[in-house]
């Protein structure tokens, strides 16, 4: 569950199998079309496998590299795993 008081952050700051919620993504109308056909929407929860310039993520299943560059970016907000509620602090 995303709380009130977290800040999106852009999805290259999620560390190896984090997970956020798209909460916003910016740039020209023909990279963002391409975004949506992708299946990356407003909404949509992201679990970042291999962080980097050309990053490895899970979106509903599916495993895709995306490059984000200067002309697109897309926000999350961070979310914790259930699996990290139990771990051991």
């Amino acid at each position: 569950m995303v709380s009130p008081a977290t800040v999106a952050v852009p999805v290259e700051f999620l560390s190896p199998e984090s997970e956020g919620i798209v909460v916003d993504m910016a740039g020209d109308a023909p990279h963002l079309h391409r975004l949506e056909e992708m299946g990356i929407h407003r909404g949509c929860r992201i679990r970042m496998l291999c962080p980097g310039e050309t990053c490895l993520l899970a979106i509903e299943g599916k495993k895709m590299c995306l490059r984000l560059g200067s002309n697109m970016d897309i926000f999350v907000c961070p979310v914790a795993n259930a699996s990290d509620s139990n771990a051991p602090k």
